[in-house]
């Protein structure tokens, strides 16, 4: 995930991967989101940007 940040030429979709990395480490860590459904739009985004 860190490889595919440096080579995000897009703003936008930097900021999108970043948190969703910054919110899955807190997850992992046993943390609580702040804001979990905005984790969950970032999160199927990318997965429909992904499968597109």
């Amino acid at each position: 995930m860190i490889e595919k940040l440096d080579a995000e030429p897009d703003e936008d979709r930097f900021k999108d991967l970043t948190h969703i990395l910054f919110d899955q480490a807190a997850l992992a860590a046993g943390d609580s989101l702040k804001d979990p459904a905005d984790y969950v739009r970032r999160l199927n985004k990318l997965l429909v940007e992904l499968s597109a």
